[in-house]
């Protein structure tokens, strides 16, 4: 099983994207199965298995340690579950926040070094500073309803703000603020099909944008917000995954 996932998940590449070992990293998850497959800076792949069929990932630090790990969306219930290893298990926090239907998203909206969630509703962002259940701490109009939520660092200030992705029009716009008000930065990045992700990929302290191509089965991410071109071309994958991104570290081996 391990030799079909790396053949399948382009670990026999080589070149720039492995040598670069960027900060954030990439990885993916089959959302018919709840399987996710992610993958370290230095190109080492493991899998295992979260959430049910139907679950939307998300990947966070949700225990201030430096360390991606996942986390999931229910939104028939609108409650969240997280997990603070990536790996197969139980959640380590479960709490409510938002209402079913909503579009979730992950991010350290305050600046302590901890990711807590957000939402998308309709145009407005509702997130909140803490795992629990709870009123939002903040709410602001941003975008138009059928917009994809992402966050990121945008300006280095170690707070996120966010983004939005606009699918058929393939534009990325992104605020800084958690405030209501137009788009700090938007530009064109990706094509038809693609699916945006955000992360630190060469590890100057500020977040840009990637896509991933479910028709090649490759991510394209960008070192800088606004040019057409990626810096990173990484074959990962293929088909009708969903992807994440962050500091991603394979749990320590028991004993």
């Amino acid at each position: 099983m391990a030799a079909l996932l790396m053949g399948a998940f382009g670990l026999s590449a080589a070149g720039p994207a492995q040598a670069a070992a960027p900060l954030d990293s990439i990885g993916l998850v089959d959302p018919t199965k709840g399987v996710w497959y992610l993958r370290t800076a230095g190109g080492s792949v493991w899998s295992f298995y979260f959430g049910v069929p139907g679950d939307v990932p998300l990947v966070g630090d949700w225990d201030c340690d430096g360390v991606d790990t996942p986390g999931i969306f229910r939104p028939a219930t609108g409650a969240a579950h997280l997990r603070n290893s990536a790996s197969t298990g139980a959640a380590d926090v479960v709490f409510s926040f938002g209402l079913p239907g909503d579009v979730p998203l992950a991010g350290d909206w305050d600046g302590d070094g901890c990711d807590t969630l957000g939402v998308y509703r309709n145009g407005r962002v509702f997130v909140r500073n803490s795992l629990d259940t709870g009123p939002a701490d903040a709410s602001f109009y941003f975008g138009a309803p059928g917009d994809r939520p992402f966050a990121g660092d945008w300006d280095g200030d170690g707070s996120d703000g966010v983004g939005l992705y606009r699918e058929g029009a393939w534009r990325a716009y992104l605020r800084q603020s958690l405030t209501t008000g137009l788009a700090d930065f938007e530009f064109y990045y990706g094509t038809a099909g693609d699916r945006i992700v955000a992360g630190d990929w060469d590890g100057d302290g500020d977040d840009t944008v990637g896509v991933y191509r479910r028709s090649a089965g490759r991510f394209y991410l960008s070192n800088e917000n606004g040019q057409p071109v990626a810096d990173l071309v990484i074959p990962f994958g293929g088909g009708a995954f969903t992807p994440v991104a962050g500091a991603f570290s394979p749990p320590a081996p028991p004993g």
